[in-house]
Parts: structure tokens; sequence; C-alpha cells
């Protein structure tokens, strides 16, 4: 199995309330950057790190946005 075969199995293991957890708190809108930027700020696991980095290189305007976000890269 490939690395990114690895970790996107895991990815898809998470929990996305983990994604709402980690980047609780976090201005809107909010870069793709700033999200990564919050979930490390809260020692988020490194799995959501890179579900976060999965995302589109875009403004969220909400954590139903960033939820919507994460159930694009599920379904890829």
């Amino acid at each position: 199995m490939s690395k990114l075969s690895s970790v996107a199995g895991t990815i898809r293991e998470l929990d996305p309330q983990i994604i709402e957890v980690s980047t609780s708190g976090v201005s809107f809108p909010a870069s793709k950057s700033e999200l990564i930027e919050r979930a490390k700020g809260t020692d988020a696991p490194q799995v959501v790190i890179d579900a976060l980095d999965k995302f589109e290189d875009r403004q969220y305007i909400d954590p139903e946005d960033i939820k919507s976000e994460f159930n694009k890269i599920l379904n890829k």
C-alpha cells in the first residue's frame, strides 16, 4: 500500500467532528492555511492536518462549509 493510500484510509476513518473541534475558534471567513494553523494550535492529530491539507485552497465561511469540504475529500 502506498503512503498516500495509507493516509487516505486513515482520513476516511476520521470522525468529522474531530475536524470541527480542531478548527473551533477560527475567525470566519478562514483560509485553508488558517484552518491548518488553528488545528496545529489545538494539538490536533497529524491525520487531521493531513485531511485539512487536502482541502481546496479557498475561503471557508462557516463550520458547515468545512464539514462539506471534508465530505468531498472522503468521497474522492
